[in-house]
């Protein structure tokens, strides 16, 4: 029987393959990963990189942008199930929103580092600007399906959970010691005073 070859990737599925393998790399080790280890990652040779990207800086560039491509983020969102009780989809949820936030964290830090065109750079902060509506617009209408016992507008009990979830992993804001999900949402559904004993 006759070895059959794969079929040759087209440009853009070889841009992807790219992408997906060099993610999880650049957010474990920022921009120090060299084109090498990149090209070992997604298993092709060096100079395949160059043949799809001009130069590193490119291929950042674009990582970054796929990394904060909302329709992901919207998705795991909208799967939460809707017939957990709300303190656990909110769990749910609010698990979800750290994972995105560390990576994506991880990734425009990288991006602060590197010279970049006004139109590039635009562009990073036109995607993430569309991620951010995305996330904000999903919990939104989970938070819709409780008004009956929301004190708050379900868009600012969105914000409030998305703010608490980001502040959790910031560099700059997040405690010493991580405030789990289930606190989070503890906090925010039932406050953090303790009733008076009367």
């Amino acid at each position: 029987m006759k070895n059959q070859r794969a079929r040759p990737l087209s440009p853009e599925e070889r841009r992807t393959a790219i992408l997906d393998a060099v993610i999880p790399l650049f957010i474990d080790h920022g921009a120090a990963v060299t084109t090498a280890e990149m090209a070992a990652a997604a298993g092709i040779a060096e100079g395949t990189i160059f043949r799809v990207f001009p130069d590193k800086n490119a291929l950042i560039h674009a990582a970054i942008e796929k990394a904060m491509d909302p329709e992901p983020i919207r998705k795991r969102l909208d799967a939460v199930d809707a017939d957990l009780p709300m303190e656990d989809q909110l769990i749910a949820v609010t698990n979800i929103l750290i994972t995105r936030f560390e990576s994506v964290a991880s990734l425009m830090s990288m991006l602060r580092s590197l010279p970049h065109s006004q139109k590039g750079y635009e562009e990073v902060h036109r995607i993430a600007a569309e991620s951010t509506n995305a996330v904000a617009a999903a919990l939104t209408q989970l938070f819709s399906r409780h008004r009956d016992r929301l004190q708050v507008e379900p868009a600012q009990a969105a914000v409030l959970l998305r703010n608490m979830a980001f502040t959790n992993i910031h560099p700059h804001l997040a405690p010493a010691e991580k405030i789990s999900s289930e606190q989070m949402v503890s906090a925010l559904c039932f406050g953090i005073i303790k009733p008076e004993v009367r």
